[in-house]
């Protein structure tokens, strides 16, 4: 309930500023479409390593190496903390508004904002989500996946910086073996084919334009569309000797995003006036996977990935990921995993648990949302419950 609340208050903000001129808001951060809880609990060092239903997103070729199927229906929702504190001062703020002058008014959000200078708030709602796959090829539909995030800053006055993606995706994902380099070496390719339907809003508000009116909330200035995508992937799993055999390395490359021709396919849901969302962005991904000897329950790997190649706001500090991961087995039927990592410079850890067909998803981790000069770290909690079949 609270969690709705907050988007209820979304729209509050949004509301209260609806005759006041839009101004494009302001955006350090890389914004990716679909990430796994699990992987970020082990710094989201995932390329090489992705062996479940989320293979479909971050790297199709493993789908190649499956050798059984997995239907996946799960509930993933992920906040920073003090986001829902931050909603409720919102509602304390336009509560007392009601009754001030417009000056008085401004005044009023003014101060909420400067309160709040150089913060960042995240907030991923409640996502449903289905996804089967089966050796070489996989589906998956997310209706509609919520994320927002809320910088308070000061650009012209106290200004409150909003970007909020509400996405739709529907993708296949197709996946072989290659026998190019010989017996020895396992090598495949796979490729994800995707259709987003994305509503986008980004604006940067004053003070000012929170306390002018109280009009409905204002579809200009959402933007929609539609496209279709496609991201390649590629997996390399070499022969090794000596020390290496205990090892057993993969390499992975993927291209995300490659046709990136924009969202071009307007129905108009919001407005018959509403404009295009920013692209998906063309990117690349390169990872690597070491396996660890198993001992007991537990089989370890480390990976290290350079994540999102060729996006705007890339740095060597927002692409670089690296993480472990401690598989558990007790049975077929009770099985789990502790992570940890280092995720845009900043620790990660990741609990996940399984009994019999339920599954229990935990991470905690850091986003990059600073710019190249000045870091600043956004600490992130994400929780996902899902039925494994």
């Amino acid at each position: 309930m609270r969690c709705l609340l907050g988007l209820t208050l979304l729209n509050l903000v949004f509301s209260s500023a609806g005759s006041a001129a839009p101004i494009k808001s302001l955006d350090f951060s890389i914004h990716e479409e679909y990430t796994s809880t699990r992987a970020l609990g082990m710094g989201n060092a995932f390329t090489a390593v992705v062996d479940d239903h989320s293979t479909i997103f971050y790297n199709p070729a493993n789908l190649a190496f499956r050798e059984s199927g997995q239907l996946r229906m799960f509930l993933r929702g992920g906040t920073t903390p003090e986001t829902i504190d931050l909603f409720d001062e919102i509602k304390e703020t336009d509560k007392k508004a009601d009754s001030l002058a417009e000056d008085e008014k401004a005044q009023l959000y003014a101060d909420l904002i400067q309160k709040h200078y150089g913060d960042h708030f995240h907030f991923r709602a409640p996502t449903l989500g289905a996804m089967w796959v089966r050796k070489g090829w996989g589906i998956a539909f997310i209706p509609a996946d919520v994320s927002l995030d809320l910088d308070l800053d000061r650009q012209i006055g106290p200004t409150l910086n909003v970007n909020l993606y509400v996405d739709s995706t529907l993708a296949f994902a197709y996946a072989k073996k290659l026998k190019w380099l010989g017996r020895r070496h396992e090598l495949s390719w796979g490729a994800t084919i995707k259709a987003v339907h994305r509503v986008y809003v980004g604006e940067s508000l004053p003070a000012a334009a929170l306390a002018d009116g109280s009009d409905v909330f204002d579809t200009k200035n959402a933007n929609e569309g539609l496209t279709g995508d496609l991201d390649l992937g590629m997996t390399w799993k070499p022969p090794a000797s000596g020390f290496l055999k205990y090892m057993k390395p993969t390499f992975a490359a993927v291209g995300r995003n490659l046709v990136d021709y924009g969202f071009t396919t307007n129905f108009h849901f919001i407005d018959k006036e509403s404009g295009e969302p920013p692209k998906l962005g063309r990117r690349f991904d390169l990872g690597s996977k070491w396996d660890l000897p198993k001992f007991w329950v537990f089989d370890p790997h480390f990976a290290v990935d350079v994540r999102n190649l060729g996006h705007e706001n890339w740095s060597v500090r927002k692409g670089s990921h690296a993480g472990f991961e401690l598989y558990w087995k007790m049975f077929n039927w009770w099985k789990g995993h502790w992570s940890g990592g280092i995720n845009q410079g900043y620790w990660t850890a990741g609990f996940g648990a399984r009994l019999a067909w339920f599954q229990l998803d935990i991470a905690s981790y850091g986003a990059e949302v600073g710019t190249d000069s000045s870091a600043q770290e956004d600490r992130r909690y994400m929780v996902e419950l899902a039925l494994d079949f």
